[in-house]
């Protein structure tokens, strides 16, 4: 099965629920009450998170974490190459390529292909589509065409 972790989860979760009043600075307990996951849970990613540019952190009196830039420029894959690095379905599409097979592999460049297709879907598909429900419409997102059955 191919899945992303529940870290990355989490993280678009957090992402998501900041991106719903992006100009509001949220506290790492307000944001694990309001999406259920634990302080300690949350307080990782937010680091993580701030780490890589797409989230801000204030200290002091009224400081906390929100949005780093306008919902529509992060994507998921922003928010997967953060918590997962640069996304490489299969040895040959990571950039150490430390496979025993890469010379002698006769379908490597396919599953480079592949893995090149599922990084620009996720790259087309913004933190604001995120916040809205995609279930039952029709989707042209930049170039997907996906119907969405609920």
């Amino acid at each position: 099965m191919l899945k992303i972790s529940k870290l990355t989860d989490y993280a678009t979760v957090i992402m998501s629920y900041l991106a719903l009043d992006p100009s509001r600075v949220y506290s790492a307990t307000c944001i694990a009450k309001a999406t259920h996951l634990t302080v300690p849970t949350v307080s990782k990613l937010l680091k993580i998170l701030s780490e890589s540019g797409l989230v801000r952190s204030f200290r002091g009196t009224g400081g906390g974490y929100k949005i780093a830039k306008p919902t529509q420029e992060i994507t998921v894959a922003d928010v997967v190459s953060a918590i997962e690095g640069k996304l490489a379905m299969t040895e040959c599409c990571a950039e150490n390529k430390t496979c025993a097979l890469d010379s002698l592999c006769g379908i490597k460049e396919n599953w480079q292909i592949i893995n090149k297709i599922i990084l620009e879907a996720l790259d087309r598909v913004t933190l604001y589509d995120m916040t809205h429900s995609l279930v039952g419409h029709s989707l042209a997102l930049r170039g997907i065409r996906i119907k969405v059955e609920s």
